[in-house]
């Protein structure tokens, strides 16, 4: 017996041991806590029989120890069968709340002024840029974090925001804490560093070690997406994912967020639904997928063999800019594998809610193909697109980039209409030939006449005409406080124009009445 309590004392230090490495969830719906019975059970049978006498051998510690372990077998059984969708398909096929919406009723027309144009990859490399003006000396103690960087609403616009990460233990060890973080305009790509020293980080050690940090105040849920964030005062704060398994040991279940002062090391959990309006995720990008994976897979139960009314998502997740909030959204397709989408979800990673936007249509890879089809001759690429809408039309934009990575245009490709793909150099001349475009098709296969059969014209005497950046003249009117924005490569007469000249402008009628863009402009004065 003796031996048995001395086994079960060292398997206990052992195990709380590795469970200061291992960080387990201590909840039976994690099968952290079954690895960890089974550690116990191994090392106090393994202690109970190494110190016995071999003149007294006691099976004491053996049956103790095979009671244990039939018992955490029995539990693991358990929890494989009810994790599995054979069982609990109807549950995980539920876990994604989706309402079936049309795409004017979720999409507000784009705010050309808040698009998300660069990158993480660009931002970290301006950040980067960013760090060797202001001191050399910090690319070789610390680096961006591109794990815990995070695309978050600052004052209402998109931003990318990267905190510093110590570059090794010897580099934590001699710093402590990190400077700041660095702040991008994901709309811009105007980078800021801005220095707020802390010390609670991912790439910290002991007390300052970010998850052991929320762990010793939450050890039963399971934490996900360390997101850095920005709050309501402009302080830097870890805001993490909560979640809790459904179903066995899968589908996981968002709880709500644990937030964390990187100062002062306070903890504070908010419960879904009664976080702060600064926190932009509640949700992390692996559950959505996760839960929209069981969503398109089990949509006619378990066993469909012929997959039928199957759906998966197409290659990629990406960002959407509304309403002031980041959203995830993703193109959706059957398991058929073709190049066409069914149409498109959007999540609402605060709401864990989501639209499904029904549209056929080309994948977000269909149409970075075709972008690039049209800007082959100079070999530029397109990145993963940006869904928006553009006068009621669901549209991928896309940068173009060069050889260097720089960015050198921009495309735009109609999701329902292949045809509608058009590139410029500046957003507005891209927008300029999209548009003419989409009216061009819409004559003439109907396809877009519910948005652009009225394409309006103006006639009258020209008042103001003014140069409004490089390529682009801005035209008003007598009589008319609308100023209408032409391109001069498309229509050079508009660099002879002045006032008092008789003016025909042709173009889209749109909720914007101060500033449109010109689809067709003719002088009468000069003809």
């Amino acid at each position: 017996m003796k031996q048995t309590l001395l086994g079960g004392m060292v398997a206990a230090i052992v195990t709380a041991i590795v469970s200061w490495f291992m960080l387990p969830v201590l909840n039976i719906g994690f099968a952290h806590v079954i690895i960890l019975g089974f550690i116990f059970v191994a090392i106090m049978t393994a202690v109970g029989y190494a110190f016995q006498k071999k003149e007294t051998i006691n099976h004491l510690p053996g049956k103790i120890g095979g009671v244990l372990s039939v018992l955490l077998v029995g539990v693991m059984i358990v929890g494989i069968l009810f994790s599995t969708a054979i069982f609990r398909s109807d549950i995980k096929q539920k876990m994604l709340d989706v309402e079936e919406i049309t795409f004017d009723e979720t999409m507000p027309n784009v705010d050309m002024d808040n698009l998300v144009i660069w990158d993480e990859s660009d931002a970290i490399r301006f950040g980067e840029k960013l760090i060797t003006e202001k001191d050399p000396s910090l690319g070789s103690m610390y680096e961006i974090s591109s794990e815990y960087g995070t695309l978050s609403v600052v004052d209402g616009k998109p931003h990318w925001l990267f905190p510093l990460e110590h570059s090794g233990l010897f580099k934590y060890l001699k710093n402590q804490t990190v400077p700041g973080y660095i702040k991008v305009n994901a709309t811009t790509g105007e980078a800021e560093f801005v220095d707020s020293e802390f010390s609670v980080c991912p790439s910290a050690s002991f007390s300052n070690d970010l998850k052991r940090v929320v762990y010793s105040e939450y050890k039963t849920v399971g934490l996900t997406d360390y997101s850095f964030e920005e709050n309501e005062t402009g302080e830097p704060r870890w805001v993490i994912t909560a979640f809790t398994h459904k179903t066995g040991f899968s589908t996981s279940e968002v709880e709500g967020v644990i937030v964390v002062d990187p100062v002062t090391k306070d903890v504070e959990f908010f419960e879904k639904g009664e976080q702060p309006e600064w926190i932009d995720r509640v949700s992390s990008k692996e559950i959505f997928k996760e839960h929209l994976d069981d969503w398109g897979s089990y949509i006619n139960g378990w066993w469909n063999p012929s997959d039928k009314g199957k759906l998966k998502n197409t290659d990629g997740i990406g960002y959407v800019f509304k309403d002031g909030n980041i959203y995830f959204y993703t193109g959706i397709t059957s398991y058929g594998g073709d190049q066409a989408t069914t149409g498109f979800l959007i999540y609402n990673p605060r709401t864990c809610k989501a639209d499904y936007n029904r549209i056929s249509g080309s994948t977000e890879n269909k149409a970075m193909g075709l972008m690039e089809e049209l800007v082959q001759n100079a070999g530029y690429t397109a990145k993963y697109p940006y869904l928006i809408n553009i006068n009621g039309s669901a549209t991928y934009l896309s940068t173009l980039k060069g050889n260097s990575g720089n960015v050198v245009g921009y495309a735009l490709a109609s999701v329902d209409n292949y045809r509608a793909v058009a590139w410029g150099k500046t957003l507005r001349e891209a927008q300029t030939e999209y548009n003419r475009i989409l009216i061009s098709e819409g004559s003439s296969t109907n396809s877009l006449s519910d948005q652009y059969s009225s394409l309006e014209e103006i006639k009258g005497t020209i008042s103001r005409v003014g140069y409004l950046k490089e390529g682009y003249f801005i035209v008003k009117f007598t009589d008319n406080e609308t100023l209408f924005v032409v391109s001069v490569d498309q229509y050079p007469l508009v660099a002879l124009t002045e006032k008092g000249d008789t003016v025909v402008i042709s173009y889209l009628e749109t909720e914007e009445q101060i500033k449109i863009d010109a689809l067709d402009f003719k002088n009468k004065s000069i003809e």
